[in-house]
């Protein structure tokens, strides 16, 4: 049965061949939009949007993986006890995602290769499923997977559908040789190129026994933020769940050999690895552009006056659209003042104040004591749903 599984570090190629001239461009425009997307919101929005996109990513990740996960349950304040089994599992992507982007912001000398390395990948995997269950840890065959082994160590040959993974002793072997290749890729637009690339390698190469998916979508955000583009107001996952049958056929073109003589020199198909680059590219133009109009200024205040005008929560707290009015300067500014945020309402004092206590009890809007001078933004899950039109969604549909 071995001998049916690829050992030569030589299947992997094409690794990083030379790209046509649209996926280029798209690579260039992914660090415009990115860019601009950034300069649209204030600093302490985006830190509230980066909270509830990374619950977005973890949604849409478990997605991609079959399996639902009700988002109000993944709010960092949702009791525990609402949290069942997957939810843990969504809980830790969470979790692994925020510790990472700390890591690599405090350390931001971090090389560029060691993104690429055996052993970062797998201190990712070991961080996802550390906590999970013995039958969350289960294989077909009955046997367990251990959390960050590698499968070169677990001495295991996989087949995922109709692909034959490469066996388990070329596993190293190929996440050193990807590494050197994508970790000395010298230039911006090259490497951004590399991760998506490597995006599809790694999961061809599909290190551990299970739980690959996961852990590969992972290290392309976090590659993506050492990059600087994931500013943290996109989700890539999100895209991907969204177009899950184009993202998988395009996955399983590029795991295809080489199609002819025109199709590169390599053993695996270079058409296939373009189609599938460029799929990944315009999947993150299409997020970051879907973001954009979620936080236009005008769309945003057409959206809180349908909301405080039908949405039930809101009615019974006997919030006015005068409250929407404050709360709108409030999400595009990032912070007011108290004595502020009351005048922009236009309500006599007594009223302003009970509104404003309102807002906060429903966590809307956010302040560190209860006379605080400065207010922040809140997105509860509830209320980002309603805010952000589609942005969780169940159903997935290939468009």
């Amino acid at each position: 049965m071995s001998a049916e599984f690829v050992t030569g570090i030589n299947w992997l190629e094409p690794l990083m061949p030379t790209f046509p001239a649209e996926i280029l461009q798209l690579a260039e425009k992914v660090p415009f939009q990115a860019g601009r997307l950034s300069a649209m919101v204030a600093p302490q929005m985006i830190q509230r949007v980066g909270g509830l996109l990374r619950v977005t990513s973890s949604f849409y990740s478990n997605l991609i993986e079959g399996q639902f996960t009700e988002p109000a349950t993944l709010a960092p304040s949702a009791p525990k006890r609402n949290r069942k089994e997957l939810n843990e599992l969504a809980m830790a992507h969470i979790g692994t995602q925020h510790a990472f982007e700390r890591a690599l912001a405090l350390h931001n000398q971090l090389p560029w290769d060691s993104l690429f390395s055996g052993p970062f990948i797998s201190r990712i995997h070991k961080r996802l499923f550390d906590g999970a269950s013995g039958e969350q840890l289960q294989l077909s065959d009955g046997s367990r997977f251990i959390p960050g082994e590698l499968r070169d160590i677990a001495n295991k040959d996989v087949l995922v559908g109709n692909h034959a993974a490469p066996s388990c002793k070329a596993v190293t072997p190929m996440l050193d040789r990807m590494q050197q290749v994508y970790g000395r890729v010298p230039d911006a637009r090259s490497r951004l190129i590399a991760v998506m690339a490597y995006h599809h390698r790694l999961a061809w190469v599909h290190p551990f026994a299970d739980g690959n998916g996961r852990t590969v979508r992972l290290v392309t955000h976090l590659q993506l933020h050492k990059l600087g583009l994931v500013s943290p107001l996109w989700s890539l996952s999100r895209g991907l769940a969204r177009q899950q049958d184009i993202y998988y056929a395009r996955l399983a073109n590029a795991d295809k050999p080489r199609r002819g003589d025109l199709d590169g020199r390599g053993q695996l198909t270079q058409a296939g690895l373009f189609e599938f680059v460029g799929f990944m590219l315009e999947t993150c133009l299409d997020q970051m552009s879907y973001t954009e109009q979620a936080l236009n200024i005008s769309n945003m205040r057409e959206r809180l006056h349908t909301i405080f005008a039908w949405d039930e929560r809101i009615k019974r707290a006997g919030l006015k659209q005068e409250s929407a009015r404050a709360l709108h300067i409030l999400l595009t500014q990032g912070t007011v003042s108290r004595a502020d945020f009351k005048i922009f309402t236009g309500l006599p004092d007594r009223v302003a104040t009970d509104q404003l206590r309102s807002l906060v009890q429903l966590g809307i809007v956010e302040s560190a004591t209860p006379k605080a001078r400065d207010l922040y933004p809140g997105l509860p899950i509830w209320f980002a749903q309603l805010l952000f039109p589609d942005l969780h969604q169940r159903m997935v549909t290939a468009s």
